[in-house]
């Protein structure tokens, strides 16, 4: 696959759930034989953003890594960033040997191969296992920026005792742990007509294209399903006038040029977590889990940075394209359109939970995630 499909693939991979993630560098394999420490300063950070530095000494390690970015792609920046860090951080003592691009495992095959040891971390995309961890079907995007959606999943995963405990715990079931959280971008819609709300977007769609059609047709859309790689070419032909997406994407595939009109919807995605194999890392010292879960956190962090810079650079590229400005969504459509989300996304969590005999868990899962994007789920 060429460097654009094997991110429309991971991309199509989120947008089961509504949408994506989408990268820069290698390291050699050193496969150090050396028995001596090395002394580093390691910070260990919060996602608060409170740090400390302490002295500790670092035994040299090498973790193996597979990736199924390209080093090019945005998630291939963010995995070069926490090599990056695991180096600083423990003066060369640890490095990582990435395989990029799938070229060892592909992402249908790297949960199996973190949880049998094959390889010891990888930046799992949680969409194509929820068979195997149904407690990650919530929604997985929320309102309010990239920050927000990063916080969302940091409370459902990492701070929550309820919730963490439920993910956590399914995680260790298998014999692996999540490390952090990686943004995912936003969420955005184009049309070929002029549109200056969701009521006028709605108003002006005869065909809207989307693989999630629960949602849209809930909302009052008439949802033709269509798989991303064939939208342009509907999109121009007129088969469909509107259509949504992860605005990375429909960025890279150039939907604006027969679709001119735009807005983000308000939604921002996160997901692919850092995920490493359980008794890998219980084999490691306490200086190595430090240093490691340090340069995690933090590359959790830059990921929001990284996407809000890419969001300007997006709508930037699109708005001098068309010459239209985005539109802005007021509040009550971003409310009523996520409303409709959390109702669809919901309503398949819970299915596939009773499927696991998780239901119970799941709905205290759900609940907290209504919590924290201020939406009064009833279930």
């Amino acid at each position: 696959m060429t460097k654009r499909i094997t991110a429309l693939v991971m991309s199509f991979m989120m947008l089961i759930s509504l949408f994506s993630l989408t990268g820069c560098g290698s390291q050699e394999n050193t496969d150090s034989a050396e028995s001596s420490e090395a002394s580093v300063a390691s910070e260990t950070s919060e996602t608060s953003g409170d740090s400390t530095t302490a002295e500790t000494s670092v035994e040299p390690v090498t973790i193996k890594f597979s990736s199924t970015f390209q080093e090019s792609e945005t998630g291939g920046v963010i995995i070069q960033h926490f090599i990056d860090r695991v180096g600083e951080l423990s003066n060369g003592a640890i490095d990582v040997n990435v395989s990029w691009g799938g070229t060892l495992f592909t992402s249908a095959d790297e949960l199996d191969a973190v949880i049998d040891g094959s390889v010891n971390m990888v930046a799992m995309g949680h969409m194509p296992h929820l068979n195997t961890l149904p407690y990650l079907a919530f929604p997985a995007f929320a309102p309010g920026g990239t920050q927000s959606a990063l916080d969302y999943f940091q409370t459902l995963i990492f701070d929550d005792p309820e919730t963490s405990a439920l993910i956590q715990g399914e995680a260790t079931d298998l014999g692996i742990k999540y490390l952090n959280v990686i943004a995912g971008g936003a969420n955005a819609f184009c049309a070929k007509y002029e549109f200056t709300d969701l009521d006028s977007l709605l108003q002006g769609s005869t065909a809207f294209g989307n693989m999630d059609a629960a949602i849209f047709e809930s909302l009052g859309f008439q949802v033709t399903s269509i798989f991303p790689p064939d939208v342009y070419d509907a999109l121009n032909r007129g088969l469909i006038d509107s259509t949504q997406m992860a605005l990375s994407p429909m960025i890279a595939m150039s939907w604006y040029e027969p679709a001119e009109y735009w807005a983000l919807d308000g939604t921002y995605t996160a997901g692919n977590f850092f995920t490493v194999n359980l008794d890998w890392w219980e084999g490691l010292s306490a200086a190595q889990q430090e240093v490691i879960q340090a340069a995690a956190t933090e590359t959790q962090a830059y990921t929001a940075e990284l996407y809000d810079a890419a969001i300007a650079e997006d709508i930037a590229k699109v708005e001098t394209a068309t010459e239209i400005a985005f539109v802005e969504f007021s509040d009550a459509d971003i409310n009523r359109l996520w409303a409709a989300v959390f109702e669809a996304k919901a309503g398949s969590a819970l299915e596939l939970a009773e499927t696991s005999g998780k239901t119970e868990g799941m709905i205290t899962i759900l609940e907290k995630a209504g919590e924290i994007t201020n939406y009064d789920w009833q279930h």
